[in-house]
């Protein structure tokens, strides 16, 4: 299930810089906007890989912000990009809430 994880991540953080790079916007403004957009989640990367429980946590509430993000972007253009950004965010979102599921259930 890490892989699982790691691959929505990835895929997430490419439907981004798809997205963001697509916006008519200057150049520097557009690096800038992309740099944005991915910190928070190339942050993450360390954690994911090693299945810190915490880091599942802080994610999943971000995870909510970029998927209404998606959604606005899905309904404004329609583009196969944006939903596959919505998807991969709205299954790693279930991914990272089974495991802290899980985490609890095994503390018990």
């Amino acid at each position: 299930m890490r892989a699982a994880v790691l691959t929505c991540h990835v895929v997430l953080l490419l439907g981004i810089a798809t997205l963001t790079l697509g916006i008519a916007v200057p150049a520097g403004v557009g690096l800038a906007l992309l740099g944005a957009a991915i910190a928070p989640l190339a942050l993450a990367l360390p954690g994911l890989w090693a299945a810190r429980r915490y880091t599942h946590q802080w994610l999943a509430v971000l995870l909510v912000a970029y998927i209404g993000a998606a959604i606005v972007e899905v309904v404004a253009t329609a583009t196969p990009s944006a939903a596959v950004t919505l998807l991969a965010a709205l299954v790693e979102l279930a991914l990272l809430l089974s495991f802290i599921r899980r985490g609890e259930a095994s503390r018990e």
